[in-house]
């Protein structure tokens, strides 16, 4: 995907939807090519659906990462997600349910606290 969003055909294809992210993107600013490698890497390596290599390589386009930088990070990510969901599964049931507990726990917090937050496609 990286490579496919540089060719100017396809970039002009899905200008719509590339425009209205990098609209809202950038309000979050842009750091440094170390945080910006590092938080991809963190990004991809969440083992949680919609948070891949594909949408690492969107959000690299979007930062306007140089393509050896973004490839290493998503590379990096997509291992860590590796490792944890074959620690998880080595783990075998008492580490699924250990798991799904973390999870239920942090989901739980977020829904106890309250407070309305605006939704990323609710955004103008």
């Amino acid at each position: 995907l990286l490579f496919l969003l540089r060719n100017e055909k396809l970039k002009k294809l899905m200008q719509p939807i590339l425009s209205r992210a990098e609209k809202k993107s950038s309000s979050l600013g842009v750091g440094s090519l170390e945080k910006q490698w590092a938080s991809l890497a963190a990004f991809v390596g969440i083992p949680l659906p919609g948070t891949g290599a594909w949408t690492g390589a969107m959000g690299a386009f979007l930062l306007g990462m140089p393509t050896a930088l973004a490839l290493s990070s998503i590379f990096t990510g997509v291992v860590s997600a590796g490792v944890i969901m074959s620690a998880i599964t080595l783990a075998g049931k008492k580490g699924g349910i250990a798991a799904l507990a973390a999870l239920a726990l942090i989901t739980g917090q977020e829904f106890l606290r309250g407070e309305k937050k605006q939704d990323f496609l609710e955004a103008d």
